[in-house]
């Protein structure tokens, strides 16, 4: 379980004297109230709010963490509660059992904390604070993300691609399932392996963050069609598509692109295209950055967003889905010399937000334990789509420990969080013996700590 003193306890940040504003900043921003925040950073069990925790507290903010253990094992540590950067650590209820009592604890939070801005980091949590947002800015905080309306079609694979649709965007051929009616059309229209998805990753029939799963034969279909549907969850039915996973990660003010990052996604757990574990920076693709604009453009959406594609046997990109918020490639960006984290915190509170012209390519980052899930999984899945043989995935596995300089969570100056990350991976290979999930049982697991 998580240390009570981590969770109620601030970290020795607030005790190393005057924390300077970054520049540009007015020095107010920072009480000298030792319970008033800059920042509170919610899902503070991914890898991407442990990268922003560590961003924001360097350019001098004070930086509060939430996590309510929506999408994580809280007998594990939480990543971003262990860094030097945490100025206080705050257990909340969960948003996947209830929703009502995390967004009230989170506005209470900020009642008796001053807090600024506050800051989620996944789908589940965007939800449940959408409807508070009124609420917080009569607190006199902000909620850092876009409007609810371009929030509510981003958030909508479904509604995502109709707007794509009209914009001339490629997608893979896409069919909306509403019954265990549709599932015979489904099995005319499209060849195995056949892609569920569920237009939104979390609904109320689910305790858990529902994820698209493949299907190889009738029964599957037709067993994970009637798992997604009884836990009230919208579902298209999708052409595989097994090529290069590309995404394109914008700032954007007003429809002007204030920077762009490229990333090539080598593997994710699940290995159908779940939590980020193996990308690399690349040269912006051309073919995938100007749709992308213009679908950001179109859908309104202001500030960080990510669109992922994946590219078809003719090497044509379509278009998988945006990730309206922080996710998996932020560390990269980070890395690779754009600040999205601080450029978040800057637009949230009307502060200028500079242009980033470039960053460095070839920057290749592994998240170890994600790494050991996917090796894990392949064995399991091994003539499935998006997996290799069990040798091949052996061999891919072990020679990347010659290939990859970076490693997630891992920051000399910031050692706490990869300690927690090295007692997550010891704990993960002490449970790596369970048996393989079936199918219908793995839509919505919880992996420990694998937010994407």
């Amino acid at each position: 379980m998580v240390d009570p003193q981590l969770a109620d306890t601030p970290s020795v940040v607030e005790h190393r004297g005057k924390v300077m504003p970054p520049q540009g900043t007015d020095s107010a921003t920072l009480s000298a109230a030792p319970d008033a925040y800059d920042v509170l950073l919610l899902d503070a069990a991914s890898r991407q709010s442990l990268a922003s925790a560590r961003s924001l507290g360097r350019a001098g903010l004070r930086v509060a963490l939430g996590e309510c253990f929506a999408e994580c094992d809280p007998s594990v540590p939480v990543l971003a509660f262990r860094s030097r950067f945490s100025a206080h650590n705050v257990v909340l209820p969960s948003f996947a059992t209830d929703i009502r009592a995390f967004a009230a604890a989170v506005v209470e939070f900020v009642r008796e904390h001053r807090t600024r801005v506050v800051l989620p980091a996944s789908d589940g949590a965007i939800a449940a604070l959408m409807p508070r947002r009124e609420q917080l800015a009569a607190l006199g905080c902000l909620l850092a993300l876009p409007s609810d309306s371009a929030l509510e079609i981003a958030n909508n694979k479904d509604r995502t691609l109709s707007v794509a649709r009209d914009l001339g965007i490629d997608h893979p051929k896409t069919m909306r399932i509403s019954s265990l009616d549709d599932v015979p059309a489904m099995l005319a229209e499209f060849e195995f392996p056949i892609v569920l998805k569920p237009t939104t990753s979390w609904v109320g029939g689910s305790a858990n963050r529902l994820q698209a799963v493949d299907v190889v034969d009738e029964v599957e279909a037709a067993n994970m069609t009637r798992t997604f549907l009884s836990a009230g969850a919208g579902l298209l039915a999708q052409q595989w598509v097994g090529g290069r996973r590309e995404g394109v990660t914008l700032f954007i003010i007003d429809g002007d692109v204030r920077a762009s990052f490229a990333h090539l996604e080598y593997r994710t757990t699940p290995a159908l295209g779940g939590a980020s574990v193996l990308r690399e920076s690349v040269t912006m693709p051309q073919d995938i950055y100007a749709p992308s604009v213009r679908l950001v453009t179109a859908l309104g959406l202001q500030g960080l967003c990510e669109v992922e594609f994946r590219r078809d046997a003719d090497d044509r990109p379509l278009l998988m889905e945006i990730n309206a918020r922080l996710a998996g490639p932020i560390e990269t960006a980070l890395q690779s010399g754009i600040d999205f984290p601080l450029m978040i915190w800057q637009w949230a509170t009307g502060l200028p937000v500079d242009r980033v012209e470039g960053y460095e390519t070839g920057v290749r980052m592994r998240w170890l334990r994600g790494d050991m899930r996917w090796l894990r999984d392949n064995y399991r899945r091994v003539g499935r789509p998006d997996s290799m043989s069990r040798s091949r995935g052996l061999w891919t596995f072990a020679t990347e420990f010659g290939r990859t300089p970076h490693y997630d969570c891992l920051d000399r100056r910031d050692l706490g969080p990869v300690m927690a990350e090295l007692r997550s991976t010891v704990f993960a290979m002490r449970n790596g013996s369970r048996r393989p999930l079936s199918p219908s049982q793995d839509l919505s697991r919880k992996e420990a700590l694998g937010v994407s």
